[in-house]
């Protein structure tokens, strides 16, 4: 009797490994990983954050906005298919609307350039960047996208998430044109 419930034990051990090894798991994960800012998620962030050409003060403020975009994000999956050991998994993303905050701010700045001007009356790009990144992270203006990732199947039968393009990543930092 303890051989038959081991050995049940052991199959259904197996199953449950295998039940959570679909496309849509992987994505979760991946997706989770934003939401949770895992180590790999802040280490990216500050990589991206440093490539910015922003004063010290602007880049933390940068960082702020990207934290508080993923720690926000919320996604369903809509639908999964898979063709042998090809996967599609597509998903509502919601996210803050960045790409129209900043539209906007770019749109104010035009109108009011002097606003932007340093004490000799020259545009300071510093004083704007402060400006449009207040606004980014005061923005409680949200979008929904469509996003499609796209999985392979390894030798040993695990989904592995592809790399995402660069709409997707657009998309998760809410800076996709609509």
């Amino acid at each position: 009797m303890k051989k038959v419930i081991v050995l049940l034990f052991m199959v259904l051990s197996l199953v449950g490994c295998n039940l959570s090894n679909t496309p849509s798991n992987e994505v979760e994960k991946y997706l989770d990983s934003f939401n949770n800012l895992t180590d790999e998620v802040l280490i990216d962030i500050d990589n991206k954050v440093s490539t910015e050409e922003l004063s010290s003060e602007n880049k933390e403020i940068y960082k702020k906005v990207l934290l508080r975009q993923y720690e926000n994000m919320k996604y369903e999956i809509k639908d999964e298919s898979i063709e042998k050991d090809s996967a599609i998994v597509k998903v509502n993303l919601t996210v803050f609307n960045y790409y129209r905050v900043n539209d906007i701010s770019n749109t104010y700045m035009n109108e009011h350039v002097d606003e932007f001007n340093n004490i000799n009356g020259i545009f300071d790009n510093d004083k704007y960047n402060t400006y449009r990144l207040d606004n980014l992270l005061k923005t409680n203006d949200t979008t929904t996208y469509e996003v499609t990732f796209n999985l392979k199947k390894d030798t040993n039968g695990n989904w592995i998430l592809s790399n995402p393009s660069r709409e997707v990543l657009e998309k998760l930092n809410g800076f996709y044109i609509n």
